[in-house]
């Protein structure tokens, strides 16, 4: 072997004793170890060897005594640099003829191939195939619970449509970097494509994983500035947890899936874990719904709400369902179902009608009787419901006043230029609107003085958590106060409901509350009664 051909060929030509004392550096080998300034050859082969890959070279020298290759790191200039080495024995001296070559660059080459098969583009986040890699890999050590949460963005495509795919782009940027802000070391973040994200909570189990999710809705809520003018989103989410909702990537990111969309389907904007039971059901009650609408098995039930001297004033309409194979099925079982088979908007138009009927025979006993009907994201979505509830109105022959649609949060931020349209339309007419579920949906104040509302309630949860001990219940209190005092601020009343204590009562009279509804003043009940009690005060006061 002459020296030209290693000149030409490889980068260093070594020969090291028993020890692995280096004898011999080649001219190039030489030039390839120094070509930082002040630094020194080296005197021993293992001490440059990168600590991972001493035993390695060590096996092949015993494993292939007369020659052997494999690829190394060594410490070059300061920094571990891939080489491929060919070694051979020269038994009279009792020393080994290593040969190297350079392959840092086909090495970063390789690991930058593989980063790009496994990472998505935009985000640098792990793609589909490494977050499949990623929980096989998981499941294979089967040490403990984990949770995977399927996140998808609320109002992406209107900013795609309004903005351009550049401003969505940033977006999903933006929102990538407010959700590495709240994982964990252990935890694991994806996208898998579009607006549609994972993240894998390792130890958590699904109510653990839903306690650190509140915290990506509150994240995900503040405006963007990324677009032109602050857009907001809000995002839906849906939780499977290993074992107990799928031993397999396919089963887990079903199931999450899943509830997922149940989150869509109940108004956006919410976390919500899978529930095996509900998933098993889902067939026959969507197939039970058809029968129900044509066997008159949809009834309505009405929550009396109460002004803060416990005057009845008014009512919220619920939709009930007592089927009579499957008894009586919950709202938050069939109307997620009756959305997804396209069956809810005929349903709200029916629920709308029956309420408004229903009002015009309360208002034989007291004139001033407020009805409130909930309206579906999908009922409210039509290109015809502000002409639908028009047409109602005018079939009931009731006045408009008296009425209020209540609408959630997230259903009003979701079609901002179409929101304003028709709620213009009929609050022309006399109608009124409240935000159903204030506080969990986050609406700016922009929103609020910018549409025709002209209530709040506030949910339920805010209301219970007001029992806590400590500084939780005191902060839940400010909170609520600052709610009222915001609303009063711009003319809106409040309505505060699921208020079952008298404590909870004093506070909200306190903060001055304007109406409240919850079991403390009366559990949903039947038309009749609330009749009976319109009869009775109207006897009271005659």
């Amino acid at each position: 072997m002459s020296t030209p051909t290693l000149d030409r060929v490889l980068d260093a030509v070594l020969r090291v004793d028993a020890a692995y004392d280096i004898r011999f550096i080649s001219e190039p080998g030489q030039r390839w170890f120094t070509r930082v300034p002040g630094a020194v050859l080296p005197s021993n082969f293992l001490s440059i060897l990168h600590a991972d890959d001493v035993a390695r070279f060590q096996q092949c020298i015993a494993s292939s005594p007369d020659s052997f290759s494999c690829d190394l790191r060594i410490l070059r200039n300061d920094h571990n640099c891939w080489v491929h080495v060919r070694s051979y024995r020269l038994p009279a001296l009792h020393q080994l003829v290593l040969c190297i070559i350079d392959i840092s660059m086909w090495k970063t080459e390789d690991a930058a191939l593989r980063r790009a098969a496994e990472h998505d583009e935009l985000t640098g986040l792990p793609n589909r195939a490494s977050l499949k890699k990623t929980v096989d890999q998981r499941l294979q050590t089967a040490s403990g619970v984990f949770s995977v949460a399927l996140l998808d963005l609320d109002g992406f495509k209107k900013v795609n449509d309004s903005y351009g795919h550049a401003m969505g782009d940033a977006v999903l940027v933006e929102t990538t970097k407010r959700l590495r802000k709240l994982l964990g070391p252990e935890d694991t973040m994806a996208r898998l494509g579009g607006d549609e994200f994972v993240l894998l909570f390792e130890g958590k189990n699904a109510l653990a994983a839903h306690q650190a999710l509140k915290k990506v809705l509150l994240a995900v809520a503040r405006p963007y500035d990324t677009a032109p003018h602050n857009a907001y989103l809000g995002v839906s989410i849906g939780v499977a947890e290993y074992p107990q909702h799928g031993t397999d990537y396919s089963m887990l990111l079903k199931n999450a899936d899943t509830a997922m969309y149940y989150s869509k389907n109940a108004g956006k904007n919410r976390v919500t874990v899978f529930e095996p039971t509900k998933a098993n059901v889902d067939f026959s009650i969507k197939a039970a719904i058809h029968d129900g609408i044509q066997e008159g098995e949809f009834y309505m039930d009405y929550q009396p709400q109460y002004d803060m001297a416990r005057q009845l004033v008014g009512a919220e309409a619920l939709m009930r369902w007592r089927n009579r194979n499957l008894g009586r099925v919950g709202p938050d079982q069939f109307i997620p179902i009756a959305e997804e088979a396209g069956l809810m908007p005929f349903l709200g138009k029916w629920a709308l009608r029956y309420a408004c009927h229903q009002l015009k025979k309360f208002h034989t006993l007291a004139p001033d009787f407020v009805m409130s009907v909930n309206v579906s994201p999908v009922q409210f979505g039509s290109d015809s419901f502000d002409e639908q509830v028009i047409e109602v109105i005018q079939e009931a022959d009731i006045d408009p006043t008296r009425l209020i649609l209540e609408i959630t949060e997230s259903t009003l931020m979701s079609s901002q230029e179409k929101t304003e349209r028709a709620l213009a339309r009929l609050r022309e007419k006399g109608i009124r609107f409240s935000i159903d579920d204030f506080g969990t949906g986050f609406s700016s104040l922009s929103y609020l003085t910018r549409l025709p509302v002209s209530s709040i309630k506030i949910d339920k949860a805010f209301v219970t958590a007001m029992d806590e001990g400590g500084s939780a219940g005191t902060s839940n209190k400010k909170l609520i106060t600052a709610m009222i005092n915001l609303a009063h601020s711009i003319d809106l009343k409040v309505v505060a409901e699921g208020v079952e204590t008298e404590a909870q009562f004093a506070f909200l009279k306190d903060a001055r509350c304007n109406l409240v509804q919850g079991y403390l003043t009366g559990r949903p009940m039947a038309a009749a009664d609330i009749a009976k009690q319109l009869q009775a005060h109207a006897e009271a006061i005659a």
